[in-house]
């Protein structure tokens, strides 16, 4: 690795106050300072350790993983750890990050490497879009350079996927070389590694598993989407038949890295093709703008009566440090001096955002919660999963939602309770046309086509538009900011599971799913039961962009009754969110194919 893979000098130095999008300050337990590193803050934690966010001595910014004791002082763990360091510290590299040093003797391990300012390539494309033309040859020729130098010195990377490409304002930057082997802990999705570490013999796993990555991860660039099978027509014909040569299913048929770097600069000495390549072609990608991560505080309400005011001011100063509603306190000490002015004076303080209130105070409930339901609401597409189910077994029921705006505005609502499916489906301008559809009956569960029929029959329900019930549903989540409310914010988290029905879910990986996580209790009402609020723990996950991810409340509406255990009768909601702003399909009928009553 070479030092020239960090940051420009004219990058901005983050400290403690001011971090990168997507980093908060240390938490509880995180270590001050880890060798000649400075630790000001928390980047994430997966399944081989916790990653950090430093300064060295002269003051340059860097990445620390740090490797948990269970893990280092397994059997051969801290060897591995060793042999890996040395091999990283030989590599040699203008498009990997440069190794900083590490301790593999401490009770906690840790590895430092250089800190690359800017979006992984996974959001990258998620904001930008696929990259084309010489970007595209640019990410793939510096991405197999990165891999080719490491391999050299023994390295494989084995966990490559668009999120440890960082789009640095120098270039494309691989992360986490060297990772799992030093670990043994597996990092990529399923979905991106090669058939061999997917067969679960490590012995089979060689330097051609990085190229099958390198060309799952060009292929995703440049389509935004993961390959399945042969490369899809929309991978520049300068590329495509190297991509797919490097997803051959068998490894000794795919080339090797070198033979990847040697194709794509044509012959020329590859770090001088690469830099220039990269100096010719790598366009509009710029330093994050850093962000103030200061104490987060409530917004203070202009006070109608000046007396009221100085009251209320003298006894927060006298009472010491502001307390949330929310049960937790939400900063230490007095504020700035010009805030407290302000406050004294009655007016209004509120620290400027430039993103969503989760990725710069994920404390602040009140405005996290606030900006997840705005955006949902506002999202020009969704699905989402909604499961209502007690403790005896097989009751459940699921509904499904989906919604989008093109080709035109349409919503849908599928109800599965047993072997029972039917739902409603509202479309056209303001969704101001209602329809209910079942299943043909064919004696099969599950049943047939969908029929559709404007008058579901006498003695049926009469049944809310799909929006106005999902909408209730979402704003359920209200009920966090109300007073009484207990929430807890734990940090980041992955869900892990994968319940959700793949027609929703996409191609979202669900183990991948997760985001800023809040626990706590509230009161809470089931919607679909007659039962009023009742107090209820939960847990809520919010994703980086700000949305609601997954919400789940367990309570007991009905005291007394019980459940076939003895146990009793608890009421779980569950709701997964997803896809918004993605595509999503939603049938709309013929005005042919509407009947007016139930066939």
């Amino acid at each position: 690795m070479n030092p020239s893979a960090g940051p420009s000098a004219a990058a901005p130095t983050p400290d403690r106050d001011h971090l990168p999008p997507g980093v908060e300050r240390p938490a509880k337990g995180d270590p001050a300072v880890l060798g000649d590193h400075r630790v000001i803050g928390r980047v994430s934690r997966d399944a081989a350790g916790t990653v950090l966010l430093g300064t060295d001595t002269a003051g340059a910014a860097s990445v620390i993983r740090v490797v948990p004791a269970r893990l280092a002082d397994a059997p051969e763990a801290r060897a591995r750890l060793e042999a890996e360091v040395d091999r990283l510290s030989r590599v040699r590299s203008l498009c990997a990050v440069a190794y900083r040093g590490a301790d593999v003797r401490a009770a906690e391990p840790w590895l430092a490497s250089a800190h690359a300012p800017g979006l992984t390539l996974a959001a990258h494309v998620a904001e930008h879009g696929p990259l084309t033309g010489g970007m595209l040859s640019a990410l793939a020729a510096g991405v197999a350079e990165a891999l080719a130098a490491g391999h050299a010195a023994g390295a494989l990377h084995l966990a490559l996927d668009p999120s440890r490409v960082i789009m640095s304002p120098e270039g494309p930057r691989v992360v986490d070389l060297g990772t799992v082997r030093a670990t043994g802990q597996p990092l990529s999705p399923a979905r991106w590694a090669a058939p061999e570490q997917r067969s679960g013999d490590p012995a089979g796993v060689t330097g051609y598993a990085d190229v099958y990555a390198w060309g799952a991860l060009v292929h995703f660039a440049a389509t935004g989407t993961v390959p399945s099978g042969k490369p899809t027509g929309s991978v520049p014909a300068h590329l495509a038949p190297l991509v797919g040569r490097a997803l051959a299913q068998v490894p000794e048929e795919r080339p090797t890295v070198l033979e990847v770097l040697r194709e794509l600069t044509m012959g020329e000495d590859p770090a001088t093709a690469v830099s220039g390549l990269v100096a010719a072609e790598w366009t509009g990608v710029s330093t994050p703008r850093l962000r103030h991560v200061g104490r987060p505080r409530r917004t203070v309400a202009p006070f109608l009566l000046a007396g009221t005011a100085a009251v209320l001011v003298g006894a927060l100063i006298g009472g010491g440090a502001l307390v949330s509603t929310v049960g937790s306190p939400v900063g230490a000490g007095g504020p700035d001096t010009d805030d407290a002015a302000a406050e004294a004076a009655g007016e209004v303080v509120e620290e400027e955002r430039t993103g969503p209130a989760v990725a710069e105070v994920p404390e602040d409930v009140d405005a996290v919660v606030a900006d997840a339901v705005e955006l949902a609401l506002a999202a020009s597409s969704f699905t989402t999963y909604d499961r209502l189910y007690t403790n005896d077994i097989g009751d459940q029921t699921q509904t499904h939602y989906r919604y989008t705006e093109e080709p035109q505005p349409a919503m849908s609502r599928t109800v599965h309770f047993g072997p029972s499916t039917n739902g409603e489906l509202s479309f056209g301008e303001d969704l101001a046309e209602l329809v209910h559809f079942a299943p043909e009956n064919t004696g099969v569960i599950g049943g047939g086509e969908r029929r559709y029929f404007r008058d579901p029959g006498p003695g049926s329900p009469e049944t809310e538009a799909p929006r106005v019930l999902w909408e209730e549903k979402l704003r359920t989540l209200e009920g966090l900011t109300a007073e009484g409310a207990q929430v807890t914010y734990e940090g980041r988290s992955t869900i892990g599971d994968v319940e959700i029905p793949e027609e929703l879910l996409g191609d979202v990986d669900p183990l991948e799913r997760g985001g800023h996580h809040y626990t706590g209790t509230f009161d809470h009402r089931f919607v679909g039961l007659s039962h009023g609020p009742v107090e209820v723990e939960f847990d809520l996950w919010i994703s980086e962009e700000g949305h609601p991810v997954r919400f789940v409340a367990v309570g007991v509406p009905e005291p007394g009754a019980l459940a076939e255990n003895g146990e009793p009768r608890s009421y779980t909601q569950h709701l997964d969110f997803m896809r918004f702003d993605l595509p999503v399909d939603v049938e709309v009928p013929e005005p042919t194919e509407i009947q007016a009553t139930r066939p």
